[in-house]
């Protein structure tokens, strides 16, 4: 059924924002319910996965639309068995700096240099949008994406709504991953620091420190210890995947269907469901790879959902990535005035490390994308807890009412 709700039950500041007659005639119950069908395990790879493909292709279908495009592409586990590893590589490295320091201080800034390059390179690799393929065929996949396109009368502009329709499980909830990242990279850099005003303490002035040698070689065994728990960090398929990421496709189809009725005067609209996001962004950089020339970077606009259906906080990632790198201003800018504009409560997030979404290749190649997720955040993904307990019908509608908003209003900069 329709969710038939007055403005003034969300605190709508303008009454005429989404009415047709006096309601909105946005379907809340018709996003719920996609959720509910695609909460199941779907890993890429498993038959999950094509159930979900069919799902997918099936609800387009009934939003109305007849040409829908299915995007085969190739895919793989490497980048989770690199990430697994690395860890253990650099953990290595930071021991033998600290066991350097007793032998020789020109042996510790030798060392500092190279793993300061290997972690460079690890991290150039793990942020990459390169999907690269591993040796062993059976970590590799065959998957798609699946898509469709909505023409406005004008086209002078685009906007990609995008939701990956895949899921996972891992030995960690995500917050724990986060965690590991952050303290080992954190740690590593004042550590190399530390190392390298030491060594040159050293060097030049011949000063020695007691104890201090050792509580350095502790803290690195403390950080190398805690960096090698993400080795015990497996992907598997044991998660619903209800948060992460069947709200997102439920709801990005709700908006498909709505346009549909409602077409736009002059944006034109792509609404894209992507694979193995969970794997490595695989979807998404194929996508940008592939359509890339078909966009304006200047006119075009990538709205990312993932995490999203939390009755909580709104959560709108505006910077990720160490260095920090700034997403969309224009779409953030817009997401946050209208989230004040309609009473909804939303943060503002920077995510340095340890977390991945579908918007960072589109980021890397120029183009303006931004990210809304939600309370409670990464708790409970790739868990068995990621059930439908953790979305809500309020929660959907909110991201629903934000979008039409920001949408409407972008729409209107092109009259």
């Amino acid at each position: 059924m329709i969710l038939k709700l007055k403005p003034e039950e969300f605190n709508l500041k303008h009454e005429n924002i989404y009415k047709k007659g006096s309601t909105i005639s946005v379907n809340v119950e018709n996003a719920y319910r996609i959720t509910e069908k695609l909460s199941f395990p779907r890993l890429v790879g498993s038959s999950g996965e094509k159930e979900a493909i069919k799902i997918v292709v099936d609800e387009f279908k009934k939003a109305g639309y007849n040409s829908i495009i299915r995007d085969t592409f190739r895919t793989s586990l490497h980048i989770w068995i690199y990430v697994r590893y690395i860890f253990l590589v650099l953990g290595s490295g930071l021991i033998l700096l600290g066991l350097s320091f007793y032998l020789n201080p020109f042996i510790t800034l030798g060392l500092i240099v190279i793993n300061i390059f290997i972690s460079s390179r690890a991290l150039k690799v793990s942020t990459s949008t390169e999907i690269k393929l591993s040796r062993n065929e059976k970590y590799n996949f065959s998957t798609e994406n699946i898509f469709v396109n909505l023409k406005s009368k004008n086209s002078k502009s685009k906007i990609v709504f995008i939701g990956h329709w895949d899921s996972k499980s891992q030995s960690f909830p995500s917050s724990t991953r986060i965690a590991i990242f952050l303290i080992f990279i954190i740690g590593s850099l004042i550590l190399y620091l530390s190392y390298f005003i030491l060594s040159l303490l050293s060097i030049f002035l011949n000063l020695n420190i007691p104890f201090l040698p050792n509580i350095l070689l502790d803290t690195c065994l403390i950080i190398a210890s805690i960096g090698s728990l993400n080795y015990f960090n497996k992907t598997g398929n044991n998660s619903y995947g209800a948060f992460d990421n069947a709200a997102a496709v439920g709801t990005m189809i709700e908006l498909a269907r709505y346009y549909k009725q409602h077409p736009l005067d002059n944006i034109d609209l792509v609404f894209l469901s992507t694979g193995s996001e969970e794997l490595n962004l695989g979807g998404a950089t194929h996508f940008i790879k592939k359509y890339k020339n078909d966009f304006e970077r200047n006119s075009t606009f990538f709205i990312n959902f993932d995490l999203i259906g939390g009755s909580e906080v709104i959560r709108l990632i505006t910077s990720y990535g160490i260095p920090r790198k700034i997403s969309s201003v224009k779409l953030n800018d817009s997401f946050l005035k209208s989230a004040e504009e309609l009473k909804i409560k939303i943060r503002d997030i920077y995510s340095p490390s340890g977390v991945w979404s579908d918007f960072m290749p589109i980021v890397q190649e120029g183009f303006e994308a931004c990210w809304l997720g939600s309370e409670p955040g990464l708790k409970f993904v790739h868990t068995k807890e990621d059930n439908m307990n953790l979305v809500s019908k309020e929660g959907i509608n909110k991201i629903l009412l934000l979008c039409l908003d920001v949408v409407k209003k972008l729409d209107e900069e092109y009259k």
